[in-house]
């Protein structure tokens, strides 16, 4: 599908800044590739309790909130659990947990090149996570103007993180969009006056943000 540059109505702000999630926008993911990895390679561990753990203390948080390094977050584990693997191996496990999703992929790659729009990643990850992704899915790098929670120590659906990405690049709510498939996330990012469109059916997607940039309410 194609999109043609906007044509706003009258009185009608036109969208010109597109934010993207990344977690189940751009990229799919599932954390059970690595608490059964992990469970898997130790025999005696069990992914349900592992990844309770990693829950009930909050240390995917502190990882996503730069409040904690992957060096420590493998020790604490590693001595609670009694980890027999190594720490590049456990990093493995970590990182590989993503696949494309291979109709955003083709949806970036075309909205990229009409030179209209602003387009902005905002994303809880950390440096592993978004490291992985940029050197196995090079469509995620077209996306340069970024905010990533683990080097400004904050988290969606926090309204204060959407405040700061509007100050940061100077967008006004009412001509940016954020794509995201975490209904909270929606839900702040609307009560600053940021449009929204929430993802997850694709075909969905593709005509709630073709009327977006018609102006059609």
């Amino acid at each position: 599908m194609y999109w043609k540059p906007n044509i706003c109505k009258l009185h009608k702000p036109c969208i010109r800044n597109i934010i993207f999630d990344l977690g189940n926008t751009l990229v799919y993911f599932d954390f059970s590739y690595f608490y059964n990895g992990i469970a898997e390679r130790e025999k005696k561990l069990s992914g349900l309790k592992f990844k309770k753990y990693i829950y009930d203390n909050k240390l995917d948080v502190k990882l996503m909130t730069g409040r904690m390094s992957h060096r420590e977050f493998f020790r604490k584990v590693k001595k609670k659990f009694d980890l027999k693997i190594g720490y590049g191996d456990f990093m493995f496990f970590y990182a590989d947990i993503f696949w494309a999703n291979q109709n955003m992929k083709r949806f970036l790659e075309k909205i990229s090149r009409i030179k209209k729009y602003k387009l902005f990643l905002l994303s809880n990850t950390d440096s592993v996570h978004i490291t992985f992704i940029d050197n196995n899915f090079p469509f995620v790098r077209l996306l340069k103007k970024r905010v990533l929670s683990y080097k400004v120590n904050m988290i969606k659906p926090h309204k204060k993180l959407f405040k700061y990405t509007l100050e940061k690049f100077h967008l006004k709510p009412e001509e940016t969009v954020l794509v995201d498939d975490m209904k909270d996330n929606i839900i702040s990012a609307q009560a600053l006056g940021i449009k929204t469109i929430h993802y997850n059916l694709h075909k969905k997607f593709t005509s709630e943000f073709s009327r977006l940039v018609k102006g059609i309410s």
